[in-house]
This record gives C-alpha cells, sequence and structure tokens, in this order.
C-alpha cells in the first residue's frame, strides 16, 4: 500500500511539473505574440506612409525626377508618336484611353 501512494504521489508530481513547464511557454508564446501583433501595426503604418502621393512625390523628386512640360506618347499600334502639354490634372491625353 506504501508503494502504491507513493507511486501516486511520484505521478502526480511529473503532471504537475509538466503542466506548470506547458503554462510556462504557453505564457512566452503569447508574449511573442503580442510582440508580434505589435509590429504588425507598425509595419502597417509605415506601409501606409509610405504609400501616401507626397511621400512618393518627394521621393521622386529626391532621385532626380522632374514634371514634364510636355508629354511625348507612342501609340503600339500605329507606331506614331504623340506630344502633348501636361496641364490637365487626372485626365492622361494617350490615343485610346477613355475613362
Amino acid at each position: 500500500m506504501l508503494g502504491l501512494l507513493g507511486g501516486g504521489l511520484v505521478c502526480l508530481l511529473v503532471i504537475n511539473t509538466t503542466l506548470a513547464a506547458a503554462s510556462f511557454r504557453i505564457s512566452d508564446l503569447q508574449k511573442d505574440n503580442v510582440q508580434l501583433a505589435q509590429r504588425q501595426q507598425d509595419l502597417q503604418q509605415q506601409v501606409a506612409t509610405e504609400e501616401s502621393p507626397s511621400t512618393i512625390e518627394q521621393r521622386a523628386y529626391r532621385l532626380g525626377m522632374r514634371p514634364q512640360s510636355v508629354l511625348s506618347m507612342v501609340d503600339l499600334k500605329t507606331g506614331r508618336r504623340y506630344s502633348a502639354p501636361a496641364g490637365a490634372a487626372g485626365a492622361a491625353g494617350v490615343p485610346g484611353y477613355g475613362p
């Protein structure tokens, strides 16, 4: 009887130790999950900032890109070249372009 009680006590000790280790592992994974969620939010904010038109315009200007006063286009079907003033904002004067 004493051996049976001793064996049961050892089994309970092993089970308790295993559950405690698993609990610590779960806590660590939850902390990592919170940190990764924060990192994801930071990256999404950074992407949203980098996609803004003003940021793209500033980067293009730093790279040496400047607005053209005259647009030159080529009709790929005929091979003809077209030129148009670049004054209309939002509408391209490309042959075959229809809003």
